[in-house]
């Protein structure tokens, strides 16, 4: 410990057992949907389920509008998200917990229920792969109290090699300090019951129920308030619903982390069975949106987090190597769609984020990049492709090859690898697709594209260039009314930041385009489908006529002032 530490704290404590450098927790300005922080280039963030009351029949055959609390796993070849469903309020039944699948992340099947309807009920982590190699899916089972904080028994079903869901067993966790791991029932299967029991002893793993509930007495001590030192510090925090929504992750010196809500952070040199006091790094700045850490399979480590303790946006990824200090606060969801529904307990913004832990995959999911899956305002789940690695290595070679998607369900957009073509297509009346392109900011830059209008529903098509904060500096609306279907139209874009002057062409036509709206670099270009409407009714949530837009040979250069 250094001698300011000690200063800092006022008394002596260990060190952090998180750290996050840099200025950007500084930088924050809460007002705006991504806090004006720098975005993480190249992510893609996929919607994965979309609610609508008006289109039921496209979405989960109820038009049910609560879907939150949500997991990840991974099994042969396939990513596993799942989730509960309410019909409009939380944790308020009718509800049920669903799944959807998926082989590459970017195209989701439609949900089916993990648990018939009323035997499950909502719970933090849905996916167990055994180390007998077997995948068990799991829920809080549907007793007389059904949140999880009372949980006494799960349900569980193995998930089959071949994707297909097995019969559902009720299992009755041991609570008692002494008690082996048991199995409520009988089945002939002896390797599924091992998994079971596997399961069952796996202390950090039930330890992610909120409180501990699964684990009875064997839970961790600091459940309990009157097991805290008098003068402990955090005492005075524990108020602040401590031990909701843990995860856990082994950091490089072998240690076991545990985070959740409100930037609580302990330290277990055990596996599990005892725990460093509970602390609230200063650094970590975080609320009741839930933190989310682990070991990516480029061997970095990274937090996923609402860096707010109030408002549950944007959605921001640190990473570190150790699993200790972290930096580099980057944006990975920088959108805040409006929410289309009311519901209890519904606030806006991406929220309740987990990626795949180390206890519910067997590896067989095979990219470079992490995923991070999250509710938004618990009413649509999202999942974010993050390419780590060459961001964190310093790599500026990302810069003008990569683009940052947001691909709705009925506005996806796709990116073609290798010549970096992209494709927007949009139905949705109350969203939009959108690619964002950063480049080295520049006060001289000159963007050409071809454009080809497959359809149209009227609304124009946006080019905007961004500024700082991701700031919009100039919009370049194209018209499609008129145009040829097909046809592909040669657009120009050139601006100045010195003199804010700015122009464009279609097909060497000049368009009409404002100044920029100040002197300012340019540091990206987004292009986008129509905008959002500043009213919505719930009433008219359907699918309307195809707009698709095919953008092709982007280049921005430098040009002389």
């Amino acid at each position: 410990m250094t001698i300011l530490t000690v200063l800092l704290a006022g008394v002596v404590r260990a060190e952090s057992p998180i750290i996050i450098t840099g200025p950007e927790q500084k930088q924050l300005d809460p007002s705006l949907p991504d806090g004006g922080l720098p975005w993480y280039p190249g992510v893609q963030n996929i919607q994965i389920f979309r609610a609508s009351r008006g289109a039921p029949e496209l979405t989960d055959g109820k038009g049910w509008t609560y879907n939150h609390h949500l997991d990840l796993g991974v099994w042969r070849g396939r990513m596993y998200c799942a989730w509960n469903q309410c019909e409009r309020d939380e944790d308020t039944w009718p509800s049920r917990e669903v799944y959807s699948t998926s082989t590459d992340g970017f195209h989701w099947s439609d949900p089916k229920e993990l648990f018939p309807m009323g035997t499950s009920a909502a719970q933090r982590m849905y996916f167990f792969h055994a180390p007998n190699d077997r995948m068990l899916a799991l829920a809080c089972a549907r007793d007389a109290r059904t949140h999880e904080r009372f949980a006494s028994s799960i349900v569980v079903r193995e998930i089959r090699a071949d994707h297909t869901l097995g019969p559902v067993m009720k299992v009755v966790v041991p609570h008692g300090r002494d008690a082996g791991p048991l199995v409520a029932g009988k089945g002939d299967d002896l390797e599924l019951i091992r998994a079971i029991e596997q399961l069952l002893a796996n202390k950090p793993f039930l330890e992610q129920a909120d409180y501990g509930a699964l684990l009875g007495e064997r839970k961790m001590k600091w459940h309990d308030l009157s097991t805290w030192p008098a003068t402990e510090p955090s005492r005075a925090d524990f108020p602040h619903r401590f031990g909701k929504a843990m995860c856990f992750y082994h950091r490089k010196d072998g240690a076991l982390v545990a985070v959740m809500k409100w930037g609580w952070v302990l330290v277990s040199k055990d596996e599990g069975e005892t725990w460093s006091s509970p602390v609230r790094p200063p650094t970590l700045v975080a609320g009741m949106g839930k933190i989310w850490g682990q070991l990516t399979n480029t061997g970095l480590y990274v937090l996923a987090y609402n860096p707010q303790l109030e408002n549950r946006w944007p959605l921001v990824m640190v990473t570190g190597d150790d699993g200790i200090t972290f930096g580099q606060m980057r944006v990975i969801e920088p959108e805040l769609p409006p929410m289309r529904y009311e519901g209890r307990y519904k606030v806006p913004g991406p929220q309740y984020m987990r990626g795949v832990s180390e206890w519910s995959s067997d590896g067989s999911f095979k990219d470079s990049a992490t995923w991070i899956a999250y509710s938004m305002s618990k009413e649509d789940i999202w999942i974010s492709r993050v390419w780590v690695n060459p961001y964190l290595e310093g790599s500026t070679s990302f810069r003008g090859v990569w683009w940052n998607t947001y691909s709705p369900k009925w506005a996806p957009v796709t990116v073609d690898e290798k010549d970096q073509s992209v494709v927007l297509e949009d139905r949705d009346p109350f969203d939009y697709a959108r690619a964002t392109k950063f480049i080295d900011p520049s006060s001289h830059i000159a963007i050409t594209f071809d454009l080809t209008i497959d359809e149209t529903d009227g609304s124009p098509f946006f080019v905007d260039l961004l500024g700082p904060k991701q700031s919009r500096l100039a919009r370049i609306a194209i018209d499609p009314k008129n145009r040829v279907r097909g046809k592909a139209l040669s657009v120009k874009v050139e601006a100045d930041g010195i003199t804010t002057a700015c122009s464009a062409t279609l097909d060497s036509q000049m368009l009409r385009v404002p100044n920029l709206a100040e002197r300012e670099h340019i540091i990206g270009v987004s292009l986008q489908t129509g905008e959002r409407l500043a009213k919505i009714d719930p009433q008219q949530d359907r699918p309307i006529p195809l707009a698709k837009y095919r953008v092709e040979h982007f280049a921005v250069s430098n040009v002389s002032p």
